[in-house]
């Protein structure tokens, strides 16, 4: 460790000076230290115990390592979280796919289909979108028959910073690093990397995203009756979930 010898010595006079008094706690705010003494408890006393130039940020300095550290770091947990996904579960190649969850609520997958009353925290999800991709459902509590609907469906990309939804009443929500995101009928919003939502006329979101190896996804959300119907088709891509788990509880025979 790099220590700056005491040039002179100390002395009374070499002291700082206070201006003012001791606030009611009995702490010195370092605006009552006057002139060079504010100068000399924020930067020479740090100063003493670092080599010259540790702090200007150039490469080899201590700012400029721990500058570069970071980034790294940070692009090191992107490529992690991008990998992992929010399923957590394994996911299967699919060269065309399509699914949907409709009604009370119906779920379907590549032509199987069954019914589940459930919410969906992982309904369908691919680790093949940058920044991940996953669909999600909230059922409504179930009416005195036990029957429930999707009252509401979200989709999560960009590691969770992006999220688009739609209620059951048909109230579109868009946020992005937490801000909320405007969308009037008929509009189209870039969401970057690809990645768009359009709000259409008869009041359905439409969401597609892609990457750069020809895979994309486009979901549909609509708010129908009392639930929230969800129907998406999918290429190139890989895909997880509940829908392609087939976490079949009771089969559906009838007609969606």
């Amino acid at each position: 460790m790099y220590v700056q010898p005491l040039e002179g010595s100390l002395s009374a006079n070499s002291a700082p000076s206070l201006n003012g008094t001791l606030d009611g706690e009995g702490v010195l705010d370092e605006g009552m230290l006057s002139g060079s003494a504010a100068s000399t408890a924020a930067g020479d006393n740090i100063s003493r115990f670092l080599p010259p130039g540790s702090l200007d940020g150039s490469p080899g300095t201590m700012q400029g390592m721990f500058g570069s550290l970071m980034s790294v770091l940070t692009q090191m947990m992107q490529m992690l979280q991008s990998m992992m996904g929010y399923g957590g579960g394994n996911e299967r190649f699919f060269a065309n796919a399509t699914a949907s969850s409709t009604g009370d609520p119906h779920l379907s997958f590549d032509g199987s289909r069954w019914t589940s009353m459930a919410s969906q925290p992982n309904l369908l999800s691919s680790n093949s979108i940058p920044g991940g991709f996953q669909i999600s459902t909230q059922a409504t509590p179930p009416n005195t028959h036990g029957v429930t609907w999707n009252q509401s469906a979200t989709i999560a990309l960009n590691n969770g910073a992006t999220t688009i939804g739609l209620n059951n009443s048909g109230q579109p929500s868009i946020s992005n690093d937490g801000q909320p995101v405007s969308i009037a009928a008929g509009q189209t919003l870039q969401l970057g990397n690809g990645q768009t939502v359009s709000y259409n006329q008869n009041g359905s979101l439409c969401v597609t995203v892609q990457n750069g190896a020809g895979g994309t996804i486009t979901t549909t959300l609509a708010a129908q009756g009392r639930g929230v119907n969800v129907g998406v088709t999918a290429h190139e891509v890989e895909l997880g979930g509940s829908l392609v788990d087939g976490g079949i509880e009771t089969p559906d025979a009838g007609t969606f």
